[in-house]
């Protein structure tokens, strides 16, 4: 498996969000949420097909970038559990 960062912005023209959508699939993937946009998710799959994945899950107009985590990473003050899932799915490189 590959471990990745999902980042997004939803945008409505009528300032009304529906996160839960996207929340529920990334939950459905074992995903883990690190920060306010932004969760850790670990597939099969390359960057490109996560992302295409996600949109399916969102508006034409919102935001969402797929990235691989590599060993050289940092970050402070994440949402508590982040060790534990980085522990259980260690980046690749």
């Amino acid at each position: 498996m590959t471990s990745y960062t999902v980042n997004y912005d939803l945008r409505n023209e009528d300032n009304s969000f529906d996160y839960e959508v996207l929340w529920d699939e990334l939950k459905r993937l074992n995903g883990h949420k690190t920060q306010y946009s932004m969760w850790l998710v670990a597939v099969n799959n390359t960057a490109k097909e996560l992302h295409d994945h996600l949109k399916s899950f969102v508006d034409s107009n919102d935001r969402i970038l797929v990235s691989e985590i590599t060993k050289n990473n940092y970050y402070s003050n994440a949402i508590g559990g982040t060790n534990g899932w980085l522990a259980s799915n260690p980046p690749g490189r």
